[in-house]
């Protein structure tokens, strides 16, 4: 299997993610010295920038022009996967906020503080998937990314009635499978022509999959936090730097033969309320209750019962009803009339499936229609788009709203390293009154 969608995906986010960190950096390198001014003497005034801006030679002297590539996203025949080795080592260990604080001498506690405030990445594995914090806002692009490529490349049967649980999805998929054999042709058809259809029953699968039981280890999700697991158990780093993106074609079909294959089963088996039903004999009828009707029409003339609506309008039924209330049905026109409540009848059933539903789970989260369900939540607009035409640059937003959050950590790591080095500073006298104001208050509540 290729994957291909779920590479893309991953060398954008890997290319947006450095360049976004180093955005970051220069913002906080442009205001440390006003901040540490107000933090020694508690007043705000300007002063002239303490580090030069972080630079792609700052990061890898050696290969400048390369971090620029891996920063804009640019993939060439030398360097198919992104990053090189060299590269990787140069990001993890170059890429800081203080360019002249170094780790030497350091215990590991001290470290792994040292990593927190002043460095891009805690980990190598960051590098190529992210925080924590990042994963966490773009949880559901990676799951979504993986079930198209898997729909797409291999019939999966139970993955399938996993995203076909959604009713209006299942209603479709079954209509142009009747018409149209080769799986791969019918989810090309339902990008084509129902692409938001098909993104929302993905959606729906990615928050309904899942396993969850009496502790975090029987925990399982289509999180990135699991295949970053897997792939790591399975296909051990070999060497410091190792670009894990070079191989991770292998690693995901790995991963769907030996994990994900095994849990789409087990969770189809788990008997779920809501989930896939299969209406296949029902579209069937309801196509062949259509055909008769269509021959029907076109061998008698319904202008002789004076029916001005045609025969796919709501009101077509009604008429024929109408007329036969004043007077029987005979003949063709009885078979008409019979065929016509066999086709409205079932779209009924699909209907009220949806409302079920759709009830069932709330529907706050549909917000009356489908696309509620997706567009609301989990950033559902931002995945409708990226996925739909690949524009990377949906996804920055979210990867500076990740960078942020971060960022509030790491400012408290640097004050305590500032109060630490300068005891006399107007920042050490604020934290020591809070403490302060605080033990006497904690007094007074014992007393």
């Amino acid at each position: 299997m290729e994957f291909k969608i779920t590479k893309k995906y991953l060398l954008d986010i890997a290319s947006l993610r450095l360049d976004c960190k180093v955005r970051e950096i220069n913002r906080e390198r442009k205001v440390v010295s006003n901040r540490e001014y107000y933090w020694e003497h508690g007043i705000n005034k300007k002063q002239k920038p303490k580090y030069s801006m972080l630079s792609n030679e700052e990061i890898y002297s050696s290969n400048a022009p390369l971090i620029g590539q891996i920063r804009s996203g640019k993939i060439n025949k030398k360097n198919p996967h992104l990053f090189t080795n060299s590269a990787v080592k140069a990001i993890y260990n170059n890429c800081k906020f203080n360019p002249f604080e170094t780790s030497f001498g350091l215990n590991e506690e001290e470290e792994i503080n040292f990593r927190k405030r002043n460095m891009m990445f805690q980990t190598y594995d960051e590098i190529f998937f992210g925080s924590e914090s990042e994963q966490y806002i773009l949880e559901t692009f990676f799951p979504t990314a993986l079930m198209l490529d898997i729909l797409y490349e291999t019939y999966d049967e139970n993955l399938w009635r996993i995203v076909l649980g959604f009713v209006p999805l299942n209603v479709v998929f079954e209509k142009i499978k009747l018409n149209v054999k080769d799986i791969r042709k019918v989810y090309n058809l339902l990008i084509k022509d129902n692409w938001e259809l098909l993104l929302t029953g993905i959606f729906r699968a990615s928050e309904k999959f899942g396993f969850f039981g009496d502790s975090i280890k029987n925990h399982f999700t289509l999180d990135l936090e699991y295949f970053v697991d897997f792939y790591n158990s399975y296909i051990p780093i070999e060497q410091e730097g190792q670009n894990r993106l070079a191989r991770v074609e292998r690693a995901l079909s790995l991963y769907y033969e030996e994990v994900l294959k095994e849990k789409f089963e087990q969770f189809i088996d788990r008997k779920n309320d809501f989930e896939y039903q299969s209406i296949e004999s029902m579209i069937a009828i309801q196509k062949d209750a259509q055909k008769y009707q269509k021959a029907i029409i076109e061998s008698v003339t319904t202008k002789q019962l004076r029916i001005s609506s045609s025969s796919w309008d709501y009101d077509f039924l009604d008429e024929l009803e109408h007329l036969n209330k004043q007077e029987e049905l005979t003949d063709e026109y009885s078979n008409l009339l019979h065929v016509t409540r066999i086709s409205n009848m079932i779209d009924k059933v699909f209907e009220e499936m949806t409302i079920l539903q759709s009830k069932h789970e709330d529907r706050n989260h549909w917000g009356g229609n489908y696309l509620g369900y997706i567009q609301k939540y989990q950033k559902g607009n931002e995945i409708l788009d990226y996925f739909s035409t690949g524009n990377s640059e949906v996804l920055k937003p979210l990867i500076l709203e990740s960078e942020k959050r971060e960022n509030k950590l790491s400012d408290h790591l640097r004050e305590r390293l500032y109060i630490k080095k300068h005891p006399n500073s107007n920042l050490a006298k604020e934290e020591f009154e809070k403490k302060e104001k605080f033990r006497k208050r904690k007094y007074n509540r014992t007393r």
